[in-house]
């Protein structure tokens, strides 16, 4: 006697297919969770591995914490303030006096140049945006004159920049000696406007450089590869109007010496500078 339609048969029907759909259910949940730890561990290797700009400002931020440390700074949040305070536990003497009496300090022991591959070569040639989004470029700049060039890492903390307040502070030097200074870091140009309207502008060029492209060039940027992390240091270079370095100093402080520079680049006027007696002093 057949027993298909009985309600035994239903009853097997009905638990088969119960089976089975938990048989399902069970396959999509571990298909699920292999996809949710695949990319859990994706986002995780992200986040604990740094990209080049987040490595930068990692090492930016770990240099700062070290640096108030030595001092004994205690941040404040406002950069300014934070950057004279800077200066005024580094940078000492202040320069206060006349630039002839300034330069006539016979004791005073001027900076060595620290060895560089550009040294005596022509710098490469720029054209990066202001904080007003304008293109200026090296070679423009270098016909008023000498070019102090400043690498330094950006507005994110305040003995990075503490440079620039320095040469603000000692612009007046550099304007007599018919100097230019321009300071470049990968800080967009919005950012430093920014910080501009809020600390107050300086009187001197700050440029754009995205990536650090051309601080890879004068070698205080080196990108990160599969071997080492990226590599970002402050950088100083003189540059006379024929375009050559003739100083260079880098590392991961910034160079306050802003004395030295006065120097040399006095030193270099005076060489530059025709004999009373020959054709062109005539």
């Amino acid at each position: 006697m057949s027993t298909i339609g009985t309600p035994d048969s239903a009853s097997k029907t009905a638990l088969l297919r119960q089976q089975q759909t938990r048989f399902r259910r069970r396959v999509f949940l571990v298909i699920a969770a292999v996809i949710v730890s695949f990319y859990g561990v994706i986002f995780t290797y992200h986040l604990l591995t740094p990209t080049p700009s987040q490595s930068a400002s990692l090492q930016v931020l770990e240099q700062c914490r070290e640096i108030c440390l030595k001092y004994g700074l205690i941040p404040t949040g406002n950069i300014k303030q934070d950057a004279e305070a800077y200066l005024e536990a580094v940078k000492k003497p202040r320069l206060s006096e006349p630039l002839r009496e300034l330069l006539a300090d016979g004791q005073f022991i001027v900076a060595e140049s620290r060895p560089h591959p550009l040294l005596k070569q022509p710098a490469p040639d720029f054209q990066l945006k202001n904080h007003e989004g304008q293109l200026v470029s090296l070679q423009e700049t270098l016909a008023q004159g000498p070019v102090v060039l400043v690498f330094y890492y950006g507005y994110d903390c305040s003995h990075c920049v503490a440079q620039l307040f320095g040469l603000q502070e000692d612009l007046k030097y550099f304007q007599e000696l018919g100097t230019r200074i321009v300071a470049i870091s990968a800080d967009p140009p919005e950012e430093t406007k920014a910080r501009f309207e809020e600390y107050g502008a300086f009187n001197f060029t700050v440029l754009s450089d995205p990536e650090n492209k051309i601080a890879q060039q004068y070698g205080v940027f080196i990108p990160e590869t599969a071997e080492r992390p990226s590599d970002l240091k402050h950088g100083t270079f003189l540059i006379n109007p024929a375009g050559k370095v003739f100083f260079s100093t880098f590392g991961y402080k910034p160079f306050l010496d802003n004395k030295s520079l006065l120097f040399m680049l006095n030193e270099f006027s005076q060489q530059s500078s025709p004999e009373p007696n020959s054709p062109e002093g005539t």
